[in-house]
C-alpha cells in the first residue's frame, strides 16, 4: 500500500436502511408532536391574555354604566346592564379570540349606546327646560361640540383631518349666527354643523374600526409567526441543524412586531407567508441531515467494535471539527505497534490511515511499471470489512488506494519503509 489516502464505498443493507429510516420517522413524529403542543401552549396563553383584557373592558363597561345611570332612562339603564351582563358567560367560556374580540367589540358598542342613551335623556330633559328656539339651538351646538369631543383629537387629525377642519368651520359659523340672537339665523348653520359633525364622527368611527380590524388581524398574524417560530424552536433536530435559520426567523418576527408598531398592518401577512414557505423546507432539510449523522454514527460504533474484537484498542471518538453537527468522527485503533486512523464523514468515502505495517512495491503485470502494494493492511481492513457486513449489516466497497494495480494478484507484503499509509473506502 502506498502513503496515499485510502478509500473504500460503505453501504447499509436495506434493513439496516429501513431500521434507520423507521426510527428517524418515529423521533419525527414525537418532535411534530412536541412543536404542536408548544404552539397549542402559546396559543391558549394569548387566549387567556386577551381573555384578561376583554374581561377588564366588561367591569369597565359596567361601572360607567353605573356611573351614569342618573342620566338615563330607567330602561335605557336595564337594558344596557343586561348586554353587559350577557358577555360574562361569553368571556369565560370562549375558546378562541375571534369570539373574544366579538364581544370587545359588542363591549364598545355598549359603551357607545350608554354615551347615546345619556345624550338622549340630556337632551329630553334640556328640551323640556328650554322654551326659547335660541336655547334649543344653543343646546344643539353643545351636543354637537360634546360628541365631537368625545372623539380623540388624536383620532380626528388621524382618521379624518379634512372632516376634523370642516367640523370646527361649522361650528364656528353656528356661533356666529347664536351671537345675532336670531333663531333663523342660526337654524341653517346648526343643520349643516349637524350633518358635517355626523359625516366627521361616522368616518372617524368607520376608520378607526377599520384600524382596529386591520390591526387585530395582524395582531393574530404576529401571534402564529410566535406559534410556528415556538414550534420550530422547540424542535431539537430543528435547532440543530437551522440555528442559523431560526435566528432569521426570530428577526423575521421582530419586524412583524415592528410592522404592527409603525401600522404596516399588511406587512405581517407576508412574513408569514415567507416563513411558512420555509417550515417545510427546514424541518425536511433537518432531518434529512439528522438521518445522515445517524447513518455516520451508525458506521462509526459498528467500525471501533469490530476493530475492538479484532484485539484493538480505540481510547475515544472525537468530532473532526468541534461544534459542527456534520463533522466527520475520528479515531485511531492501536495493537502491537500498528495503528489505523479512521474517519467517517456524514457523505462520501470512510478514510483510512494505517501504520506499522510492512509495505512493497512490485511491477504492473500490465506494463512493468512500479505499483504499491500493501497486503499486510489491505488483508486487516478486508477482515474488517468482512465483519462489518456480517455483524452490522454495512456493505464496505473495494480498498482503494492511489497507485493501487487494479489488475495485481494479493500477495504476501515484504517490509519496506513505515511511513503512513492511507486507505479510502466509501459509504
Amino acid at each position: 500500500m502506498s502513503g496515499t489516502p485510502k478509500y473504500s464505498p460503505a453501504e447499509l443493507e436495506r434493513q439496516r436502511q429501513q431500521q434507520l429510516e423507521e426510527e428517524r420517522r418515529r423521533k419525527a413524529a414525537e418532535e411534530a408532536r412536541l412543536r404542536a403542543e408548544a404552539a397549542e401552549r402559546e396559543r391558549r396563553q394569548r387566549l387567556e391574555n386577551l381573555r384578561n383584557r376583554v374581561n377588564s373592558q366588561q367591569q369597565s363597561v359596567a361601572s360607567k354604566i353605573q356611573q351614569q345611570q342618573s342620566s338615563m332612562y330607567p330602561q335605557d339603564v336595564t337594558a344596557l346592564q343586561q348586554r353587559c351582563q350577557n358577555q360574562i358567560n361569553t368571556i369565560c367560556q370562549a375558546q378562541d379570540e375571534s369570539r373574544l374580540q366579538n364581544v370587545a367589540t359588542e363591549l364598545n358598542q355598549i359603551l357607545q349606546d350608554c354615551d347615546k342613551a345619556v345624550t338622549r335623556k340630556r337632551r329630553d330633559d334640556e328640551e323640556k327646560k328650554r322654551k326659547a328656539e335660541i336655547e334649543r339651538l344653543q343646546f344643539e351646538l353643545e351636543e354637537l361640540e360634546r360628541g365631537v369631543g368625545r372623539i380623540p383629537a388624536s383620532d380626528a387629525s388621524k382618521f379624518d383631518a379634512t372632516g376634523q377642519s370642516s367640523v370646527q368651520e361649522a361650528l364656528g359659523a353656528v356661533r356666529s349666527a347664536l351671537a345675532s340672537g336670531s333663531p333663523q339665523t342660526v337654524q341653517a348653520p346648526i343643520n349643516h354643523a349637524s350633518t358635517v359633525v355626523k359625516q366627521h364622527t361616522q368616518a372617524v368611527s368607520q376608520r378607526r374600526a377599520e384600524w382596529e380590524k386591520r390591526k387585530a388581524e395582524a395582531e393574530q398574524i404576529v401571534g402564529q409567526i410566535q406559534d410556528l417560530v415556538t414550534g420550530l424552536k422547540a424542535d431539537p433536530i430543528v435547532m440543530l441543524w437551522h440555528s442559523h435559520t431560526m435566528a432569521q426567523l426570530e428577526n423575521q418576527l421582530k419586524q412583524a412586531q415592528q410592522a404592527i408598531a409603525s401600522e404596516q398592518f399588511d406587512q405581517p401577512s407576508q412574513i408569514l407567508a415567507k416563513i411558512q414557505a420555509q417550515e417545510k423546507q427546514i424541518i425536511e432539510e433537518a432531518n434529512i441531515a439528522q438521518l445522515k449523522a445517524d447513518k455516520r454514527d451508525y458506521i462509526t460504533q459498528s467500525i471501533v467494535a469490530t476493530l475492538q474484537d479484532m484485539g484493538f484498542a480505540v481510547l475515544s471518538i472525537e468530532d473532526e471539527h468541534k461544534g459542527h453537527p456534520s463533522t466527520a468522527k475520528v479515531f485511531t485503533a492501536t495493537a502491537a505497534g500498528r495503528a489505523i486512523s479512521v474517519n467517517v464523514p456524514v457523505e462520501g468515502q470512510v478514510w483510512y490511515d494505517v501504520d506499522g505495517y510492512s509495505k512493497n512495491t512490485v511491477s504492473s503485470i500490465a506494463d512493468g511499471s512500479p505499483v504499491a502494494i500493501c497486503d499486510e493492511a489491505e488483508a486487516v481492513l478486508t477482515e474488517m470489512h468482512t465483519a462489518l457486513q456480517q455483524e452490522f449489516g454495512i456493505q464496505m466497497g473495494e480498498i482503494s488506494w492511489q497507485g493501487k494495480d487494479p489488475n495485481r494478484i494479493t500477495r504476501t507484503a515484504t517490509d519496506l519503509s513505515t511511513d503512513a499509509k492511507q486507505s479510502r473506502g466509501g459509504s
